[in-house]
């Protein structure tokens, strides 16, 4: 199957480096529950005369101050650049309710530090009494980079105490040519670190990583997985693909109900278990099983529960049915049964098995 894969894609870690590794999250749906938007509250600014290509300053003046060396000092930053670990936030107009601990900025705002940015319409954040942040939230066309990475989406929400962060509507994060998508996208890089994604979630995987399935020789193109939910714990070493997952290649097919690629330490594949009525098909090569095994160091394709493979008019069944990728060889133990050439009613039966 896979032969490689980096599962850093799926733990996609743009805030990584400003939080603690040693901070526990509770990774649970419920503390969503909680999060809301924040109202708009958009602010009115007075008829200056100032001409609509010029944003105007909004300011509400008090007698005896003099506003000249604020204004100085507006000027002059608007001509800074940023240093090196520094955050650079820029907007059309910034609003602060500090009743409501919230701070707003709208129209082409870009926020860029050392790791990446994040450009997005409008910016929203939620400060504790404490003056520490609770939670960032960015609408309409969010766009995050870092690196080879980039993460879209409608609105982004970043929750700092459990280090959560939430991608919805149109959620895709990206490394190189690979990328997963999915109508949500939720990850966690503070404490126990996994990664959801759901419902209709894809998994698309470019270049030289495609499937080699029962022998089948590698290709080139690209390899889908598609699946109700995606869940990578990295505690586990683990990505689950579950419900209705199709993986498609240009050399090979399979469907069945649940995908478990087991990781080695470096990310890549140790070995795969797909389960529940898997049915693989390649070329002139089609096989059921109850389950499908991969070792990946090995080369090694394992068919069992009641598996059988059809290959031309040839139907073969057993206990275990394995595969050799390199040497294209086949096993089959113990009750080993090959049917050549086989009856209209022996045919018509498997083929139904196989949902011909």
């Amino acid at each position: 199957m896979i032969k490689r894969l980096s599962i850093s894609l799926l733990c996609f870690s743009f805030f990584l480096a400003s939080c603690s590794k040693r901070e526990r999250s509770t990774a649970d749906d419920a503390e969503w529950n909680d999060v809301q938007p924040i109202a708009d509250a958009p602010a009115v600014a007075p008829d200056t005369g100032t001409p609509a290509s010029e944003p105007a300053r909004q300011m509400v003046q008090s007698e005896g101050i003099d506003y000249a060396p604020l204004i100085q000092r507006l000027d002059a930053m608007q001509q800074i650049e940023r240093g090196a670990g520094e955050t650079l936030i820029t907007g059309e107009s910034l609003v602060f309710d500090y009743e409501r601990r919230a701070v707003r900025m709208d129209q082409n705002v870009k926020v860029v530090d050392d790791r990446g940015e994040l450009e997005t319409e409008v910016l929203t954040g939620r400060f504790s009494e404490e003056n520490k942040v609770e939670i960032i939230e960015a609408r309409k066309g969010v766009r995050i980079a870092s690196g080879t990475r980039t993460a879209t989406a409608d609105s982004a929400t970043y929750a700092f105490q459990s280090g959560a962060i939430q991608l919805d509507g149109n959620a895709h994060l990206s490394e190189d040519a690979n990328r997963l998508s999915g109508e949500r996208i939720q990850f966690w890089i503070k404490g126990s670190r996994r990664m959801v994604c759901e419902p209709n979630a894809l998994l698309e995987i470019a270049g030289g990583s495609s499937l080699d399935l029962g022998g089948i020789a590698k290709g080139g193109g690209v390899t889908e997985i598609r699946s109700d939910r995606v869940v990578y714990d990295e505690a586990q070493a683990l990505a689950e693909f579950e419900g209705n997952v199709r993986v498609r290649d240009p050399r090979a097919a399979m469907n069945c109900e649940k995908v478990l690629l087991h990781l080695k330490e470096n990310n890549e594949i140790d070995w795969i278990e797909a389960l529940s009525d898997v049915i693989i098909q390649s070329d002139d090569r089609k096989a059921l099983a109850g389950r499908a095994s991969y070792m990946a160091d090995e080369g090694k394709f394992v068919l069992e529960g009641d598996p059988k493979v059809k290959q031309g008019r040839n139907i073969m069944t057993g206990d275990w049915i394995t595969f050799w990728q390199d040497t294209r060889r086949m096993v089959c133990e113990p009750n080993a049964r090959v049917l050549l050439y086989p009856d209209a009613e022996m045919k018509a039966k498997f083929l139904k098995d196989l949902k011909d």
